[in-house]
């Protein structure tokens, strides 16, 4: 990591981080005054109340920790305004300093039932200055320790928020002075040392591990300094001037190679001399062809930035989608400075090579007016592509990010996901870790499609999905016909199993059809359909499951069935989405020649990463699809088979499209 001088009204890089970065002024980067790490212990908290106790315990912080007692008691769903069990503590931050919350915690008897609390403070405020998870209300941080679905925990580790949440992890404060911070109890059974608020040091990275951990940092009750005067407003003069002349009206997607003009510490920074890819433009930063046809930024390297000037026409929620490649795995930063101030740390998983590309995605909520957009490189070790940045489904103001590569337009961006759950397991446990899973991946789906499902767990499966995400879901269900049901025009009895369609958008209508062919399993399949009202625009989502088994010829009984399943749907209105498990492999049957020319598969268009879905644990076949409709209401942006899923033997299958 790099630091960063004003001088001269631009930003000059130096080798090493002595103060926190935040986002304003005209280059895209700015240093905060100083101001010290608050480290909280147990023997810091002066207000106790209800069930919360201080222990002692020999690996714990100063020799005490707050705990308290597993009674099988939680309020899950959000805050209480007056909690009976809560505790707090003082201590002193500076203002318009945003400090990184982490908490060092640990779930009694390792379990993941008493692993998580609410977090709350006197005046803390986000990037915007408005008021966020104050004392006395229902708005609190989220603080799981398991850091994702089933992973499980193991004694004291560090967490800062709740693997299925998209949450602001960093507060400010808007005077300076004493603050106060209160934790209560989300499930009782917990075990807290530490409580760090850091403008430095842990602004990007955990104080520790997140599991078995020893960390025990210096106690400190924080010192507090007066924030710097005010960043001139946004400005593409002093040298930064925007690539393509005028700032890039957003929603918009944008070449990673079109930074600004500027030169070396005003649009860029960049550690190597001359342009190691030889492409584009002749400047410091490393620039090659990318294998998706246009060109990447390549031979990243810690601290080295860019800097890209956008306007917001609309203030309010959005989401980055950036296209980067990784053969190990990297982190950077994403900002925007002036009235957005926003910095988030952004990880990239390892996709096994310099050209083998997948979406990671970041919320974030922007201002209006001319801005800079900067992406910081934290670790180096990675190229990216493109972003797009488009308005979050479900938000005011404006439309949504057009698709990062073809099709043009503007729509609503809406992130979806399809899984054959596996109809083996009947618990009701095995059906809640199902929607824990598919909620857990990001950008988090707000359409779900589920095969073998279990029809009379419907209400279980909407329940969670409100659980994991606070919002309303809605939800259809139509079962298959069982062996000797299907009487000629229809089933004689509705069976148990099926599949779903699961929408936070309201459900407007929804039918179904038999498709009478029968296999080892079924006498006839079902297809469901679903209307949902995507701000305003009715998109219909159908659900199938189609024959397997080898009772009978499966590949003509498979055909049929895609061949009256176009019939039944071209009697619905477009935008037209189909998901479900399909059963067949291309060298078994051609899916996308069978759904053609009605549909398009999401793969060949927008596909990153291995194709195959199952079977675990060695996954070698392409099972299951997301497809839209030829008339290209429906534009894919991203289609991933999620890895390293273990509840099914098929894995989930993400989809984004652009609804127009």
């Amino acid at each position: 990591m790099q630091r960063f001088h004003l001088k001269s009204g631009r930003w000059t890089a130096y080798a090493a981080l002595a103060c926190a970065i935040v986002l304003v002024g005209r280059g895209g980067l700015r240093v905060s005054a100083a101001a010290s790490d608050v480290v909280l212990y147990a023997s810091d908290v002066t207000n106790i109340q209800g069930n919360w106790a201080r222990w002692s315990g020999g690996d714990a912080a100063g020799g005490q920790y707050m705990a308290s007692v597993d009674y099988g008691w939680s309020t899950t769903n959000s805050a209480l305004s007056s909690p009976g069990d809560y505790f707090e503590s003082s201590f002193n931050a500076s203002s318009s300093t945003p400090y990184h919350v982490w908490l060092r915690m640990r779930a009694g008897g390792n379990s993941k039932w008493n692993d998580s609390v609410w977090v709350q403070f006197s005046d803390a405020v986000d990037q915007n200055g408005s008021a966020i998870y104050r004392i006395g209300t229902s708005s609190a941080l989220s603080v799981n320790l398991e850091a994702c679905s089933n992973c499980g925990v193991g004694n004291w580790g560090w967490q800062d928020g709740a693997y299925w949440l998209s949450q602001l992890t960093s507060v400010s404060f808007a005077s300076t002075g004493s603050h106060t911070v209160r934790v209560q109890t989300r499930e009782d059974g917990v075990q807290l040392d530490q409580i760090v608020l850091s403008p430095s040091n842990y602004l990007f990275n955990s104080p520790g591990r997140n599991s078995n951990d020893t960390t025990i940092l210096p106690e400190a009750i924080g010192s507090a300094t007066s924030s710097p005067s005010s960043s001139p407003s946004s400005s593409t003069s002093g040298g930064l001037s925007p690539f393509h002349g005028s700032p890039v009206v957003l929603p918009a997607k944008i070449e990673a190679e079109d930074f600004d003009n500027g030169g070396e510490g005003v649009a860029y920074h960049d550690t190597s001399h001359g342009n190691s890819g030889g492409a584009y433009r002749q400047t410091d930063v490393d620039i090659e062809p990318s294998s998706n046809g246009s060109y990447d930024v390549g031979w990243t390297a810690p601290g080295e930035f860019l800097n890209y000037t956008v306007s917001v026409p609309v203030a309010g929620a959005y989401t980055v989608w950036l296209r980067v490649a990784s053969p190990g795995g990297a982190s950077f930063h994403v900002g925007f400075n002036t009235a957005s101030n926003v910095w988030k740390t952004v990880g990239v998983p390892g996709t096994g090579g310099w050209q083998n590309w997948t979406v990671v995605s970041v919320p974030v909520t922007l201002g209006a007016g001319t801005q800079q957009i900067t992406l910081l490189f934290d670790t180096g070790g990675m190229n990216i592509d493109d972003f797009t940045v488009g308005t979050s489904s479900g938000s005011s103001g404006g439309s949504s990010a057009p698709p990062p590569s073809g099709g043009g337009g503007t729509g609503t961006v809406l992130p979806v996901i399809s899984w054959n759950i596996q109809i083996n397991d009947n618990s009701e446990t095995h059906a809640r870790q199902a929607m824990d899973t598919l909620m857990a991946q990001g950008p988090q789906a707000q359409v779900v499609v589920i095969e073998e499902a279990y029809q009379a767990y419907l209400g279980i499966y909407i329940d969670e999905l409100q659980r994991q995400t606070g919002k309303t879901w809605y939800g259809v269900f139509a079962t298959q016909c069982a062996p000797g049901l299907w009487n000629g025009s229809g089933c004689s009895q509705a069976w148990y199993q099926g599949v779903a369609v699961l929408s936070s958008y309201p459900i407007n209508d929804s039918s179904s059809k038999f498709l009478p062919y029968w296999d080892c399993w079924t006498s006839a399949r079902v297809g469901l359909r679903a209307a949902i009202n995507v701000n305003g625009t009715t998109v219909q989502v159908f659900a199938m499951h189609l024959q397997t088994g080898g009772c009978t010829n499966d590949a003509q009984s498979r055909y049929n069935s895609m061949r009256d399943f176009k019939a039944w749907a071209s009697n619905y209105s477009q935008p037209q989405l189909v998901a479900g498990d399909f059963n067949a492999d291309p060298d078994q049957i051609d899916t996308t020649s069978g759904m053609s020319p009605n549909f398009v598969d999401s793969w060949p268009l927008a596909g990153i990463g291995s194709r195959f879905s199952a079977f675990l644990p060695s996954p070698n076949m392409k099972l299951d699809y997301w497809f839209s409709d030829a008339g290209g209401r429906a534009q894919p942006i991203q289609s991933t088979v999620i890895p390293g899923v273990w509840l099914s033997d098929h894995l989930p299958i993400q989809a984004t499209f652009v609804i127009k």
